[in-house]
């Protein structure tokens, strides 16, 4: 009985530490990005390529991205601004200093979709363009990429 009572004591603590971790790894609230909400708001506006390039042609701040390759979505952990001009120039900042530039264009992936041809790629700006409201995702994660999700600026 008292070997009992020792062994329950040596295992006691690990059944607190699994129940502890338990509670804390499934109560964590998983942020992600919702595709198919933006795939939807996108198409309900009928952009053409000129009204994308209008409504590209902004500052834009990151705020999140979603990887499907188990590091699933984060927030921005970097302060990147990227800011598209009208003539076809883009320029992209980190923390105020330009860390990229160069020039863009659209190109049609799919009816009515639209993506970026650039000068000087950048990891952030992979993928179908969709809008909506005030927020801008680039939509990679159908080839197995990124999705990076902008706010736009003032």
């Amino acid at each position: 009985m008292i070997r009992y009572f020792l062994l329950f004591r040596q295992i006691l603590p690990f059944i607190f530490l699994n129940i502890i971790m338990s509670i804390i790894l499934t109560s964590c609230k998983k942020e992600t990005i919702d595709v198919n909400s933006f795939w939807n708001c996108n198409n309900s506006q009928g952009l053409d390529s000129l009204a994308t390039a209008n409504k590209l042609s902004s500052s834009w701040l990151w705020s999140k991205q979603y990887c499907d390759n188990g590091m699933g979505t984060k927030k921005a952990d970097k302060n990147i601004k990227i800011i598209f001009n009208s003539i076809g120039t883009f320029s992209i900042l980190e923390n105020s200093i330009s860390i990229s530039q160069g020039t863009w264009k659209l190109k049609k992936v799919e009816d009515n979709l639209y993506a970026l041809n650039l000068s000087q790629p950048s990891k952030y700006l992979y993928g179908r363009i969709l809008f909506c409201d005030n927020q801008v995702l680039f939509s990679n994660s159908y080839l197995d990429g990124c999705d990076n999700l902008f706010t736009k600026s003032n």
